[in-house]
């Protein structure tokens, strides 16, 4: 009894954590946009049919490669100097950082779209061999300046702690896209209400994230964001240039990962192949949704800590984080993969089977990227994103061409078999490296 009451102890005190709160705060609610998401995809899958539901997948891929092509994803990098500068209370560069970070975000997604209108019909007709596609791409890609404003958005209210705001907001995408979609499929838009209905959801929580995090800037005393200098962060131009740059790069080659691999089983082996990918890979992103929100939590804290010259200790506060957070979270998805064959056929129909091996590979992949879920992020405050990007390099490649041949061979199990390995092995090297990050070599 009494290891017992030690134990309910410890999980009480645990629970009670503020880190242990926040993150139960995101992740709830990443959970019941999950559970929201997969409604919608069940909706779809079931009205649209395996075939016509690949078709929008194939769709939506290219403008998503696009943006992963021109877009450099701020938030990563914006989430470090926002943080640092609110603890220092230095406002007149948190403003700079977040001009720089809503502008840069806005005008490259607006590149994005100017890509996707002038090649589109290119790739519908000679990649696809589906020429009407174009205009559906176009429409998707139309949601990109709009939604790009969650970008720095997202690193405002991290830096500012308002992550029940962020859970919102992670709940009212998903049901606004719930509500559209469903609308439209039901008014017989067929797979253009899919995805018009979501490009539209994207445009509306994008304007909402803005209004709110400015107002919460607002309220330190200063003006709005806007109406900051550049200048004010110009001290910092080459070191936000080198980020931002390697940035660039991490997110074009995770965009090579996530999309070219459904590309080419869409073309190689059929729409519905390249449904079973699409849909394989969301399971793994739900599973991941506590790791996520466990990881948006700690950054802020690492950046800050780093910042203030507090390295000596933060060996032994990630030895704690993933014995306390990153073990338990692991193992709850372990435990979920042998039920994926009794949910999969009855959540999206028998049709679906087939790609449940697949889903299981990926979920477990996901478990071991879990447990070290404070590793992205202190690659990122440290400043070690160089030595992250590159290591990134050399997966991309080696997944692009081992993806390639087991596509070929073996279809979606090829695909997310190479995935679901390379990812682990990628997760594994890189947390036996943070020994050389936090030493500063």
């Amino acid at each position: 009894m009494g290891v017992i009451e030690t134990l309910l102890t410890e999980l009480k005190r645990m629970l009670r954590h503020p880190m242990a709160t926040d993150a139960s705060s995101l992740a709830a609610s990443q959970y019941v946009a999950a559970g929201l998401g997969f409604i919608t995809t069940v909706v779809a899958a079931r009205v649209l049919g395996a075939g016509s539901y690949g078709v929008a997948a194939l769709a939506m891929t290219y403008p998503a490669l696009v943006w992963s092509f021109v877009g450099i994803k701020t938030v990563s990098v914006t989430t470090r100097y926002i943080a640092s500068f609110r603890s220092s209370g230095a406002m007149l560069e948190l403003q700079g950082v977040c001009k720089l970070g809503y502008g840069l975000d806005f005008l490259l997604s607006v590149g994005a779209f100017v890509v996707v209108c002038a090649t589109a019909w290119w790739v519908a007709a000679a990649v696809y061999g589906m020429p009407k596609l174009y205009w559906l791409m176009i429409a998707f890609a139309a949601s990109f300046p709009f939604y790009s404003l969650t970008g720095t958005s997202t690193a405002i209210l991290s830096s500012w702690q308002r992550f029940r705001a962020l859970a919102l907001f992670q709940i009212v995408d998903p049901v606004i896209t719930l509500v559209l979609v469903l609308g439209l499929l039901l008014a017989g838009f067929g797979l253009a209400g899919l995805i018009i209905g979501t490009a539209c959801a994207k445009i509306i929580v994008g304007l909402a994230m803005e209004v709110v995090a400015a107002r919460l800037v607002q309220r330190t005393g200063v003006s709005h964001w806007w109406h900051a200098s550049l200048s004010s962060v110009r001290h910092l131009q080459r070191e936000l240039a080198a980020l931002f740059g390697w940035n660039y790069l991490l997110i074009t080659l995770s965009g090579l990962v996530t999309n070219i691999p459904l590309m080419v089983l869409g073309r190689v082996r059929g729409a519905e192949e390249a449904g079973f990918y699409r849909l394989a890979t969301s399971i793994m992103v739900a599973g991941s949704y506590l790791e996520v929100a466990l990881a948006r939590i700690v950054y802020p804290t690492l950046s800050a800590r780093w910042s203030a010259g507090e390295r000596a200790t933060l060996g032994h506060s990630l030895r704690r984080w993933t014995l306390r957070a990153g073990l338990p979270v692991g193992a709850l998805l372990l435990l979920s993969v042998p039920l994926l064959p009794i949910l999969v056929p009855l959540v999206f129909g028998a049709a679906y089977a087939p790609m449940v091996r697949g889903a299981q590979i990926l979920m477990m992949s996901a478990a071991v990227s879990a447990v070290v879920f404070w590793l992205s992020p202190l690659y990122y405050a440290s400043g070690a994103l160089g030595l992250w990007t590159k290591a990134q390099a050399v997966y991309t490649a080696a997944m692009l061409v081992l993806a390639w041949v087991a596509i070929r061979e073996w279809g979606f199990l090829g695909a997310v078999g190479v995935l679901g390995a390379g990812r682990t092995l990628f997760t594994i090297v890189m947390a036996l490296m943070r020994g050389a990050v936090l030493n500063g070599k």
